[in-house]
């Protein structure tokens, strides 16, 4: 059986074991840190909470709709992964759960304070946690609220806390704003994909989400929307004052952003043109974008 683990490939253990969306976390923290101009010095401890957190909420998030049923189909393979490796699933929501919790504590109390709010929303978020006292309503279950929630713990851990951390004023610093709203943005444009795929699943659960709402064809046509949005606030924030003017950014760095603005187009022209699109497909491109804006911001910043 352990053998069998370690002859996946590569990707598949990345994604099977939320590994891939863990390091993405980070790497999108971090684009937002160069954004921002904080070192990464100053965010070790705060990459690490960061890294560990998400690795125990998409893995907790798993299991727990792995034992209530939520995943019918026996040949899927979120599946298959908790019954082939129920032991390493279970170090790792332990693990994870622990390591996060220590780190946090290196932080500073404002960031822990937002952390929490953020964290909170993030277990309230799967998880009936008032069932004992009768209350089995989880957050996902309030119609609409599914993909705004989400977009705000992503882009309050991916910009505030790395702020907060630095000690950078929400207030006096207009390019933490309009970071943070483009983030927002940009969380919404790559989480309408995943709500798509899931549509009749919701639907047939109950839960209200725009696509199993309003219909595929709107949401595909509001996902390609809010990624050409993105992609135009990204183009403002490089004329931010603290970037440098249009002018000045050379043919290597406007090759690297109209291959981004391209690959954002890819995203929404796939979705609207196919019927159904497999998760492998989602996590990899969609998920996977984060560690490419990771490096356009890394080389593209001044």
């Amino acid at each position: 059986m352990l053998s069998d683990f370690f002859m996946l490939r590569p990707i598949k253990i990345l994604i099977e074991t939320n590994l891939f969306i863990a390091f993405a976390a980070v790497a999108f923290m971090l684009a937002n840190a160069v954004l921002l101009d904080i070192p990464f010095t100053a965010l070790s401890y705060l990459s690490l909470q960061i890294f560990f957190s998400t690795w125990f909420v998409y893995q907790i998030s798993r299991w727990v709709y792995y034992k209530k049923g939520v995943y019918t189909n026996k040949e899927e393979l979120v599946v298959q992964w908790f019954e082939k490796y129920p032991l390493f699933n279970q170090i790792t929501i332990y693990g994870s759960g622990i390591l996060a919790l220590v780190f946090t504590f290196f932080l500073q109390w404002k960031t822990i304070v937002v952390l929490c709010f953020a964290g909170g929303i993030s277990v309230l978020y799967p998880i009936p946690l008032l069932k004992p006292i009768g209350i089995t309503t989880r957050l996902r279950d309030f119609p609409f609220v599914k993909i705004f929630l989400i977009a705000l713990v992503w882009s309050l851990t991916s910009v505030v806390l790395p702020a907060l951390e630095n000690n950078i004023s929400l207030l006096e610093r207009r390019d933490v704003l309009v970071v943070l709203a483009a983030q927002f943005v940009y969380i919404l444009f790559i989480t309408l994909p995943f709500d798509i795929n899931d549509a009749q699943v919701d639907k047939a659960s109950g839960i209200k989400t725009i696509p199993s709402v309003f219909g595929i064809r709107f949401s595909k046509i509001t996902a390609l929307l809010l990624g050409i949005l993105y992609a135009f606030m990204l183009l403002f924030i490089f004329m931010l004052e603290n970037w440098r003017s249009i002018n000045d950014i050379y043919l290597t760095e406007a090759t690297i952003l109209l291959l981004w603005f391209l690959l954002i187009l890819l995203q929404g022209y796939t979705f609207f043109k196919s019927d159904k699109v497999t998760k492998w497909w989602i996590k990899i491109v969609y998920d996977g974008s984060m560690l490419l804006y990771f490096v356009i911001v890394f080389f593209t910043k001044k």
